[in-house]
């Protein structure tokens, strides 16, 4: 027992972590830590062991592209001579892909620590959104926008274990509504950017229910059927309830704002950069008559935040003038490091893209899936956001991508 003691309470503080990493930063960077050094133990201590290489060949993949990425841009953060703290999050998903590696050598994370996991995760989303219903998206622990794109990671990540494992029905069913709980904390916490992943569950629910062949051509379909149409009942019900809560009406009230601010820079994107929304296309089109100036090496860190302060004058705009970046990833790494800039970003969805796609050739369902949404989330939110530019983000794509990984292991006993 004693010889144990030190391994419970190893995974009891990531656990704990994972329940407040909703309500406090430092709690989801000691979960990020604990696991990412484990993994880098493990793997290690691996190869000073000498064993065979028993990691799967589709990991290369992830290790390839985050090492290239990290190497294009310390290459133009050298010749720009930019901040090297602005580099945490290209770090971030190396070390991260490192840690994989061990993780899935020596495979210290079983199905039991896995469950454990996730019922944190389910708890953690509960409170977020009990956190952020109350007191609202001024009161959360970092910036609502990258804290919205993390629990999108969440429930991505328990969507995949609760509609493809084969754990128990009650822990599917548990994992189902805390992934439910984080969705509807992304709308509360009104960060538009994160919307996208209703639609991630949108569809890949639909795909689940009325696509597979294994629910609807079983002997015992009438049953699956007649419990499909209940869920369903149940579920229009819910539907009709969450329509009366703060939840809708922040999310529809920021939805008609946004439309609004769009009509209005319609007309004149000058008068419009004074909204949210308004700022966004202004700056957007702005970046691409300055990234056609220098396409390939970009403007810099500086370079940037002088266009970024011209660009506030000319449109005699206060909502510019106290942004430092252009709210696109994309256009963000185009215009600050030029094409190599934009190539480190879009390696981690190509990264990402192709080991669902391996995942899902090699029957893994849930890690393909838990990967999948993954990249559907990290794409969509980097649309109008630089999240590479908050730790907290970083650390949830580096952490929740690891550990969609991880399930790779849990090889289902049967088709669920």
């Amino acid at each position: 027992m004693n010889t144990l003691s030190p391994v419970l309470i190893f995974y009891g503080l990531i656990t704990s972590a994972f329940v407040f990493s909703s309500l406090n930063t430092k709690a989801l960077g000691l979960a990020w830590l604990l696991i990412t050094g484990l993994g880098i133990f493990a793997g290690s201590t691996h190869l000073r062991a000498a064993h065979k290489n028993t990691v799967p060949s589709w990991l290369y993949i992830w290790l390839l592209c985050t090492g290239l990425a990290l190497v294009f841009k310390v290459g133009l953060t050298a010749y720009w001579s930019d901040p090297w703290g602005e580099r945490h999050g290209e770090l971030r998903l190396f070390l991260g892909a490192l840690a994989v590696y061990g993780l899935l050598c020596i495979q210290p994370l079983n199905r039991k620590v896995l469950a454990h996991f996730a019922h944190a995760l389910s708890l953690s989303s509960l409170l977020g959104l009990l956190w952020v219903s109350w007191y609202d998206r001024g009161a959360l622990p970092t910036h609502p926008i990258p804290w919205a794109g993390s629990l999108a990671m969440v429930s991505a990540f328990l969507l995949a274990l609760s509609l493809k494992s084969d754990f128990s029905v009650g822990c599917r069913r548990l994992w189902f509504w805390g992934g439910l709980f984080a969705v509807m904390a992304v709308l509360a916490s009104q960060s538009r950017g994160a919307y996208a992943v209703v639609f991630w569950w949108l569809g890949v629910c639909a795909h689940h229910v009325f696509v597979r062949r294994s629910v609807l051509a079983n002997p015992k379909g009438h049953a699956r059927r007649s419990n499909i149409f209940v869920s369903a009942i149940v579920l229009f019900m819910a539907l009709i309830v969450f329509g009366q809560t703060a939840v809708f009406e922040r999310a529809s009230q920021s939805l008609h704002d946004a439309a609004q601010e769009i009509s209005v820079s319609q007309q004149s994107t000058a008068q419009g950069s004074n909204s949210s929304v308004g700022a966004r296309i202004y700056m957007w089109q702005q970046s691409l008559s300055a990234i056609a100036e220098s396409p390939w090496v970009g403007h810099g860190h500086d370079g940037r935040r002088q266009l970024l302060e011209d660009w506030a004058v000319a449109a005699n705009s206060q909502e510019i003038q106290r942004l430092g970046h252009v709210h696109n990833e994309y256009l963000h790494q185009w215009l600050d490091h030029g094409l190599w800039g934009l190539s480190s970003q879009l390696l981690y969805l190509l990264g990402l893209v192709l080991l669902a796609w391996q995942l899902h050739r090699n029957n893994l369902g849930m890690a393909a899936l838990a990967v999948g949404g993954m990249a559907f989330v990290h794409m969509t939110s980097s649309l109008t956001n630089v999240n590479f530019a908050h730790n907290y983000y970083t650390a949830s794509l580096s952490l929740f991508v690891s550990l969609s990984l991880c399930l790779s292991q849990l090889t289902p006993k049967r088709a669920v």
